[in-house]
């Protein structure tokens, strides 16, 4: 199942996603609430937000060997903060820093939490998780290996675009990931290359940090990203969860 968080004149909805059909539905996802109303849009008539409001958003980094670059593996999961201020949604512009001579684009699979997760078991950490949605963790190279703590590298405003859909109900341990930049392939793996699983990940981080519903774990990217530029179109397909597109300007 497929959900989608929408505007349509003024209003902010959730809707059950079947093809080009979006069914409004109401209640807290959260709490397993998605009651149809009989209400329904075309997907192209409304306007697509970020499937879901976190509390808080991080991502992994080294987490598949061929970003490594000659790297040793981690020995532990790697995570690190994105800034609320920098999502943003399917279709939204990306805007890249006039002052940075390097931003990659790095295509992403997502985890979005469906509870209060604290110390969870790795044997648990699924039941913890409501669903999975496309995302770009785009980074300002130079920031990067300048700036010690990666605040404006990877949590510049518009760098973490996430959606379009919230999908529900699958094996996300083997998922072709492509990104393109202008239609041409930059990227290509599958989530079974991770180093650190997700489950392993979720019991890592809620060892130390509390995780909220909605909260978001972007885990990690594969490869060399491609550099994307002021007019390039940029592309996050997953198998069986969504295709997400930006624009940069």
């Amino acid at each position: 199942m497929q959900l989608i968080r929408f505007e349509k004149s003024g209003k902010i909805f959730n809707g059950k996603v079947d093809g080009d059909e979006i069914e409004v539905i109401e209640g807290d996802i959260f709490k397993g609430e998605i009651e149809p109303n009989n209400q329904f849009f075309h997907l192209a008539e409304v306007d697509i937000l970020p499937p879901v409001q976190p509390s808080s958003m991080l991502a992994l980094a080294k987490n598949y060997g061929s970003h490594l670059q000659g790297d040793a593996p981690p020995k532990q999961p790697e995570p690190f903060y994105k800034t609320l201020s920098s999502l943003t949604g399917h279709l939204d512009d990306i805007v890249i820093p006039r002052d940075s001579k390097k931003v990659d684009a790095e295509s992403e699979l997502v985890v979005v939490m469906g509870r209060l997760a604290k110390n969870v078991k790795l044997e648990e950490a699924f039941d913890y998780v409501l669903g999975y949605t496309c995302g770009n963790d785009v980074s300002a190279r130079d920031w990067q290996k300048d700036d010690k703590s990666w605040w404006r590298a990877k949590s510049s405003d518009t760098f973490s675009p996430i959606g379009p859909f919230l999908t529900m109900g699958i094996d996300p341990e083997n998922l072709d990931i492509t990104g393109r930049i202008n239609g041409n392939i930059v990227q290509s793996c599958n989530t079974s290359e991770m180093i650190w699983s997700i489950p392993k990940t979720i019991e890592f981080i809620t060892k130390y940090v509390t995780l909220f519903p909605g909260d978001c774990i972007f885990t990690g990217t594969s490869g060399t990203a491609g550099q994307i530029r002021p007019g390039d179109l940029v592309e996050v397909e997953i198998e069986k969860v969504g295709l997400l597109k930006n624009r940069c300007v």
